[in-house]
């Protein structure tokens, strides 16, 4: 599995990657130290995060080859994924989207970083 960031959200992420830093792509499913609650609706909702390099990832065993280093997710959301996704960003509105070949999984993609 290979996720691509744009030149766009590239250069608007930069300010939270660092040697100190790992990026999880969480699914929102109420599962996880980082996942406050499920989504109520049907729709699928995916968080960006950027964590400490020490912080406990082991409820997220996939590892995700991408063009700023690896991404960390819960291994079962990865059947929600294509083989090749791609995260863009709405430069007009700012909102970041988690795409594949059949279409958008995440219209909204969250972006947070956790201390």
């Amino acid at each position: 599995m290979k996720l691509t960031f744009t030149p766009a959200a590239t250069e608007r992420l930069q300010k939270f990657l660092g040697d100190d830093v790992k990026m999880v792509l969480d699914f929102d499913d109420g599962v996880g130290p980082f996942s406050d609650e499920a989504n109520c609706t049907l729709a699928l909702s995916f968080n960006l995060l950027f964590v400490n390099k020490d912080a406990d990832l082991s409820e997220f065993g996939a590892k995700i080859d991408s063009n700023l280093g690896e991404i960390y997710a819960k291994p079962y959301s990865t059947d929600q994924m294509d083989e090749e996704m791609t995260i863009d960003v709405n430069e007009k509105y700012l909102r970041y989207s988690l795409s594949g070949r059949r279409g958008e999984l995440d219209p909204a993609l969250g972006i947070k970083k956790v201390a």
